[in-house]
């Protein structure tokens, strides 16, 4: 019998109160066995208000944790109050040990190692991309790549604050498709240095059209290290969901994603929140198999 492990990432843009209740509930219907939080707002999020100590468990992720029959750590921001979590199907799952890079990460970047039943140890990393420099998540996610090779069997799930993509020419054509190209030009203008490719001059590299495209070099190293990303696996770009920046003057881009590691992916859904009442982001699932 082929044992699956279902994953999910959600950014809760800070959520608290009735709002969190509310995430809670929704989250509950969707019989996670992993999820990968981001914006976890605020100190109750750690119980410690010590800048040095990286990770931790307050009361608001409790709450989440109770909320879901769910273990789970978070992993502190270095940037602002904006602190990563994961969290694991209690009785299923157990918790090996956390390895906290938040120090080589502009937020957090935490590589926890789970004992799922029927699987084996897994390794699994909430993140949250840099959301204005480029570079800095071509970094992050290089060190991913690096870090969960050994262990074989990984994923890494987050809001990325970057479009998808595969490298050039046909050795890389097992990876999938890249995404449509999103419009650029909806982005505001103080968005634009952190988004546009730049070739080696430092000039935004443009598309037949002369519009400046989408700097893809995170998702890509992925790629290149062995990581699947399972809507890219799945769909094709036209179905692929748009999964955040639904509110301010951002751009709806699919930020959110999932990416495995010697696992197979088996299905994936995007739920839907067009009004944007739970957060400015959409949850993401990705089923996957060893």
């Amino acid at each position: 019998m082929t044992v699956q492990l279902r994953i999910g990432t959600y950014n809760i843009h800070e959520a608290e109160g009735d709002l969190a209740e509310a995430q809670i509930a929704m989250l509950a219907e969707h019989g996670l066995d992993v999820l990968c939080i981001q914006e976890a707002g605020g100190t109750g999020w750690m119980e410690s208000p010590d800048p040095h100590e990286y990770t931790g468990t307050g009361p608001v992720l409790k709450r989440y944790c109770e909320g879901l029959g769910m273990d789970g750590i978070a992993a502190r921001s270095r940037a602002d109050h904006r602190h990563t979590a994961l969290l694991w199907r209690r009785g299923r799952i157990r918790s090996e040990g956390i390895n906290d890079y938040s120090c080589i990460a502009h937020r957090t970047f935490a590589q926890h190692r789970l004992d799922v039943d029927g699987i084996g140890v897994v390794c699994a990393m909430s993140v949250h991309g840099h959301n204005a420099n480029g570079e800095s998540r071509y970094s992050e996610a290089q060190h991913m790549a690096r870090l969960a090779a050994p262990s074989g069997r990984a994923v890494a799930a987050g809001d990325w604050n970057a479009v998808h993509g595969r490298p050039a020419g046909a050795l890389w054509a097992h990876l999938g498709e890249p995404d449509e190209e999103p419009d650029i030009t909806r982005l505001p203008d103080y968005m634009l240095a952190s988004q546009a490719l730049l070739d080696h001059a430092g000039d935004p590299v443009l598309d037949e059209s002369g519009q400046p495209v989408f700097d893809r070099r995170a998702s890509k190293v992925l790629g290149v290290g062995g990581f699947r990303e399972v809507a890219a696996e799945l769909l094709p770009p036209h179905e692929r969901q748009q999964t955040g920046a639904f509110l301010h003057r951002d751009a709806p881009r699919r930020l959110d994603r999932v990416y495995t590691y010697g696992l197979r992916p088996v299905s994936t859904e995007t739920v839907a929140d067009p009004q944007a009442d739970l957060s400015d982001h959409y949850l993401v699932i990705a089923t996957v198999s060893a």
